[in-house]
C-alpha cells in the first residue's frame, strides 16, 4: 500500500491578488488611515510597481469587501470602520442603517398631509381619509447617500399621538420606535433605477442603480401602520441575512 500522497503545487498567485493583499496590509497597518484618500491611480500604480489595469482589479476587490469606497470625481477613500452589525434584515430594524456602508451623520426630513388616493388606499389595504407623506434623506458629510419615502395613514398619527409639528418626534418614531412597536413587517427587495428621481431634491448616487427595500409594517392588525420605500445605491450598500435553523 502506498502511503504517500501526491501534493499538487500551489498555483502562482495572480498579480492583482498580490496587489490586493499588499494594499490590504497597508490599510490594516495604518499606512492609509481610515477616511483618508488613496493616492491617484497613476501615483499608486507607480508606488506599487504595477499597471493601472492590475491596480484597478485590486481596488475593485477592496471595494467589494467594503474597505475602499470610490467616489466619482474625487477618488478612492479608505472606509471608516463601523460597529459590527451582528444582525441582518431577518430582524426588525431600520434597513438603511443595516445596509448602507457609509456613516450617516444627518437625516433631513420633510412631511405633508394629502387626501388619500386609490393608489394609497391600495397600499394600505383600506380606505383612509388622509395620508401623511414623509421624505427622508440620509447624509454623510453633507452628501445624500440614501433616501426613504414613508406613507402613514392618518389613523397611525392619532393612534400613537404623534405631533406632526414636532419633526424630532416624527423622526424618532420612524427611525426607531416603529420597529419596536411593530408586530410584523413584510419586506420586499427589488432592483430599481428610480432612486435619484424618487429622491427629488437631493440625488443620492451618480449611478442609477439602487436596492429598493419596501417595508409594510403592522401592529396586531391586518392593516399596516406604515409603508416605507428605502432607496440605497448598490455601489455603497449591501444586503445581508443571517439564516438560522428553525
Amino acid at each position: 500500500m502506498n502511503d504517500e500522497f501526491d501534493i499538487v503545487e500551489k498555483p502562482k498567485e495572480l498579480r492583482y491578488v498580490s496587489v490586493y493583499n499588499q494594499l490590504f496590509k497597508m490599510i490594516n497597518e495604518g499606512t492609509f488611515p481610515e477616511g483618508s484618500r488613496l493616492p491617484s491611480e497613476p501615483e499608486l500604480s507607480k508606488l506599487i510597481g504595477v499597471s493601472r489595469t492590475t491596480l484597478r482589479q485590486a481596488l475593485a476587490l477592496l471595494q467589494d469587501d467594503g474597505l475602499v469606497n470610490n467616489i466619482r470625481g474625487k477618488g478612492n477613500f479608505i472606509v471608516k470602520s463601523k460597529p459590527k452589525k451582528d444582525l441582518g434584515l431577518e430582524t426588525m430594524g431600520h434597513p438603511v442603517y443595516k445596509c448602507i456602508n457609509d456613516v450617516i451623520d444627518e437625516v433631513k426630513i420633510q412631511l405633508r398631509i394629502e387626501p388619500s388616493t386609490d393608489y394609497f388606499n391600495q397600499i394600505l389595504v383600506k380606505k383612509t381619509a388622509a395620508v401623511v407623506l414623509i421624505d427622508r434623506w440620509y447624509k454623510s458629510e453633507g452628501q445624500a447617500i440614501a433616501y426613504t419615502f414613508t406613507l402613514l395613514p392618518i389613523e397611525t398619527i392619532s393612534k400613537f399621538n404623534l405631533d406632526l409639528n414636532n419633526e424630532d418626534m416624527i423622526l424618532e418614531f420612524l427611525e426607531r420606535d416603529i420597529y419596536e412597536i411593530s408586530s410584523d413587517i413584510l419586506v420586499e427587495i427589488k432592483y430599481s433605477t428610480s432612486g435619484n428621481f424618487a429622491a427629488k431634491t437631493y440625488p443620492i448616487s451618480p449611478e442609477n442603480q439602487f436596492h429598493l427595500i419596501q417595508e409594510t409594517l403592522y401592529k396586531d392588525s391586518e392593516f399596516p401602520i406604515a409603508s416605507n420605500k428605502h432607496y440605497l445605491p448598490i455601489k455603497t450598500s449591501s444586503i445581508k441575512f443571517h439564516p438560522k435553523k428553525q
